[in-house]
């Protein structure tokens, strides 16, 4: 079987279809990943061959500012992913605005998308919810197409208006443009998430679990501690704020850091990206950088984890048995923490609450015993329960012959 993978320039959406690109692989089949040239080092880094599609869209330019107030406004509710009605108009507004960039993405993917598929005649596409190239490719193709959800938080439903249901008429003119009737984005979504995350789906959605393997790119096992462990050992990763260029912003995020970590025994491990080690400022003593060490060898070693909300650090975090303290900076990423709290496993706090006045207090809850212990091992327990993704390749013929929800 050929299995073509799509994604869009994001790699933080291309990680998670890793594993399964990896299993299918192993399994004798044949993979292509397709995402545009931005993502071709983190494809490739991955083992994975890649084809570099579309051409590059200023997704800052495009729509109407105004529309993307409600993202850095207020707060969101909980649940909103998978249940768009709990949206306001504002919220939905920008909801709609935030897929027709994705729109444009798709648009600038397609038509090589279309050449590459004329002579490489996949049997199957997966593809990142928001990667809305994936389902339409899969139409021209004439094969079933698989949407592959994040860790936890996955945005469902990406085709459709929040508050009718009904599909965007954006999303259908780029099937239209190649004589084809649209379908759903996420009729069937393969879902790595722990059931107890999931807060359920207003749209039909056939989800289908696969276990979670952690992945966020290559890199080397970090040197064990030397010594007798005599402090709990904290990671912090402030994600957005050191994806950035902006020094005063970094030195901001992690001044908040320290100050969260103010007179506590602790020794602190800041993990940054590969590059960004020169972003930071003189730091104080008990604070080590680990520059471009994959999450999961990180979390290893430490007692907790402060994150901005990725669904990749979140699971990372279950896998390792450690608990965490979610500080989302943005709507997708309070998904994240809600539902990380919502399974007992950890902390979220958002908006005002963010204070490192409120957030200390939170993070020595989690170094201490109590109930979050126990339901962080009930959810490791399920999230190892679920089928790994060498499973669900082997098994791959039976899921596509069952029909996508509708």
């Amino acid at each position: 079987m050929r299995a073509l993978f799509v994604t869009w320039a994001a790699p933080g959406h291309l990680f998670p279809m890793v594993p399964l690109a990896w299993a299918l692989t192993a399994a004798g089949h044949d993979v292509r990943i397709a995402a545009p040239p931005a993502c071709t080092d983190a494809i490739v880094a991955a083992g994975l061959p890649a084809v570099a599609v579309g051409r590059p869209v200023d997704l800052k330019s495009a729509g109407n500012r105004e529309d993307f107030k409600a993202w850095y406004e207020g707060t969101w509710p909980a649940g909103w992913a998978t249940r768009p009605e709990l949206l306001n108009d504002a919220q939905a507004r920008t909801l709609r605005a935030a897929t027709t960039r994705q729109t444009l993405v798709a648009d600038a993917m397609l038509d090589d998308l279309v050449a590459f598929t004329g002579t490489w005649r996949p049997d199957l596409v997966v593809h990142d919810p928001l990667s809305l190239a994936g389902p339409v490719i899969a139409a021209v193709c004439g094969v079933p197409s698989l949407a592959h959800g994040w860790e936890v938080g996955t945005v469902t439903g990406t085709d459709r208006d929040p508050q009718s249901g009904d599909q965007l008429p954006e999303y259908s003119r780029l099937f239209e443009k190649y004589g084809m009737e649209p379908r759903p984005a996420t009729g069937t979504l393969i879902d790595p998430a722990p059931p107890s995350t999931s807060l359920g789906d207003s749209l039909p959605v056939r989800r289908v679990p696969v276990r979670h393997v952690p992945y966020n790119g290559p890199g080397a096992v970090p040197p064990a501690p030397t010594g007798p462990r005599t402090a709990p050992r904290i990671v912090f990763t402030t994600g957005v704020a050191l994806s950035r260029t902006d020094t005063a912003a970094v030195t901001r995020a992690l001044a908040d850091m320290l100050e969260t970590t103010r007179g506590m025994d602790a020794d602190i491990v800041l993990a940054v990206g590969g590059g960004q080690r020169a972003l930071l400022p003189p730091l104080p003593d008990r604070v080590e950088v680990a520059e471009a060490v994959p999450m999961h060898l990180l979390l290893a070693g430490a007692d907790a984890v402060v994150h901005h909300g990725g669904a990749g650090t979140a699971l990372a975090a279950v896998h390792c048995g450690i608990p965490q303290l979610v500080l989302p900076r943005s709507p997708i990423y309070s998904e994240t923490g809600h539902r990380i709290a919502a399974s007992g496993a950890g902390t979220v706090l958002v908006g005002d609450d963010q204070h490192p006045a409120t957030a200390a207090p939170a993070l020595a809850a989690l170094l201490g015993d109590g109930p979050h212990r126990a339901a962080l091992t009930a959810l490791r327990a399920e999230l190892d329960a679920l089928p790994s993704p060498a499973e669900v390749a082997l098994h791959i013929d039976d899921l596509l012959r069952i029909p996508a929800a509708v």
